[in-house]
């Protein structure tokens, strides 16, 4: 398995013979990539359409009070990307491919130690190699309209907040209330699925984009069952060189899954799934729907520096299904300020909060449990997250980034597992990312 010493040792290789351009170990801490050119094959590459990004992300983090029991981990995260310009390769006008690979080593706190829902880190997955987005892309009309076709990534595409991305904790990507209530966590890292999405983009302003994906990543095909529709749309408003307004970015989004769900509550032939005269299979319920919101909002611009500054995001989605889907409703909000303290003008400091509400099948499961039982455990009703995180660049191809996330209520409420009489514990988790572009 890819470790980032490995990663770091085997790419340094090679780096102290002098590039074409005759740059050496003397602008390592310059250049935009660890390796830098390659004795010129990089640059050679690009300009005949051709881009290789090789990425290592690497989490280091502990849970020293609560959860279900304290431990240390260790995530990471080897991504290779190829990008592939058909007009600057071949002269095919407006076609794109993007390939990519996820090399994910270790393992998270989320599912060992801590038992929440709104995983801890945004790479934590079983480890192994997958293959990640597999797509042929073709723009049309002057870039109005492009059609993406292949394996593809709903959280690369849909319900994304640009002023989230430098949280650690994978809910401020794609929100955990779709990874939890859609099967096998839906079309996100490290699930592509086959797809086909469509984008209109009939101004600089406006944007639309449809797509239609497999059902669940369990299967292999659209045939193998139900499929995920989903469509967005978002307005960015830009403002002029006179215009003294802050730039936003609002999204208004749905989705609809015809794939088979089970019953939180219900089983198969009509008694709670808590009862002894239950089927023990629960109900079979058809379909899924939700709806979402986004907003990104500049808040405030240093005056005569472009990008710093502070922004803020809030979004929100709602399950209605509260018989089919764990999380009936989910709110996230944050700001991030860019450029906070003199000379360190790339680095991000972020506070952000994500609440998901457990849904009345849920609850109404363990209400039945403690009835049957006899045993008074904890009844579902929330987990929420706070984050506190700071991004700082250290070279153009290396961040650093320490964080502490406070989890309540880890898995909404869950029974102990060594105590089912009593909810796991609120967790602290304390953590250090290092990003490197190689």
């Amino acid at each position: 398995m890819v470790s980032i010493a490995c990663i770091l040792t085997c790419s340094t290789t090679g780096l102290a013979a002098d590039e074409p351009d005759g740059s050496s170990w003397n602008d390592v801490l310059t250049r935009s990539t660890l390796t830098g050119d390659w004795g010129g094959a990089r640059t050679a590459l690009e300009n005949k359409g051709v881009t290789i990004t090789l990425t290592q992300t690497s989490d280091f983090l502990a849970n020293p009070s609560g959860g279900i029991r304290q431990g240390s981990a260790y995530d990471g995260l080897f991504q290779p990307e190829i990008d592939i310009d058909l007009e600057k390769l071949i002269g095919w006008k407006g076609g794109n491919v993007h390939v990519a690979a996820y090399g994910v080593q270790g393992h998270g706190l989320s599912q060992y130690d801590i038992g929440n829902l709104l995983t801890v880190t945004s790479v934590e997955a079983p480890d192994g190699w997958y293959l990640g987005e597999l797509w042929f892309q073709q723009s049309l009309l002057n870039d109005v309209l492009a059609i993406k076709v292949g394996r593809i990534l709903a959280d690369q595409n849909f319900v994304i907040s640009e002023t989230a991305g430098v949280f650690v904790n994978s809910t401020f990507g794609f929100p955990g209330s779709f990874a939890v209530d859609l099967p096998g966590g839906g079309p996100a890292y490290p699930n592509a699925v086959p797809g086909a999405q469509l984008i209109v983009r009939p101004d600089s302003a406006w944007t639309i984009q449809t797509a239609i994906f497999e059902g669940s990543p369990d299967g292999s095909t659209f045939s193998a069952g139900g499929v995920l529709a989903i469509a967005e749309l978002t307005y960015a408003f830009t403002p002029g060189r006179n215009d003294y307004r802050l730039a936003g970015t609002y999204k208004i989004g749905a989705w609809y899954n015809s794939e088979s769900f089970d019953d939180l509550a219900i089983a198969s032939n009509g008694a709670s799934l808590a009862s002894p005269l239950s089927s023990g299979t629960p109900r079979n319920e058809t379909g899924n729907y939700a709806f979402y919101v986004v907003v990104d909002q500049s808040l405030w611009s240093e005056p005569g520096a472009a990008g710093q500054g502070l922004s803020g995001f809030a979004r929100t989605t709602f399950t209605p299904l509260s018989d089919r889907n764990q999380i009936n409703w989910y709110v996230d909000a944050g700001l991030a300020y860019t450029g906070l303290f003199p000379g360190r003008d790339s680095d991000i400091f972020g506070v952000g909060f994500a609440y998901a509400h457990m849904s009345g099948g849920a609850s109404d499961l363990a209400r039945a449990t403690n009835a049957y039982s006899g045993v008074v455990g904890p009844v579902p009703d929330y987990e929420a997250v706070l984050e506190i995180t700071y991004q700082a660049a250290v070279t153009p191809w290396l961040s650093v980034q320490p964080f502490f996330q406070y989890v309540f209520h880890p898995g909404g409420n869950a029974p102990d597992p060594d105590d089912p009489s009593a909810a796991i514990r609120d967790a602290s988790v304390i953590g250090l990312r290092m990003a490197v572009t190689l």
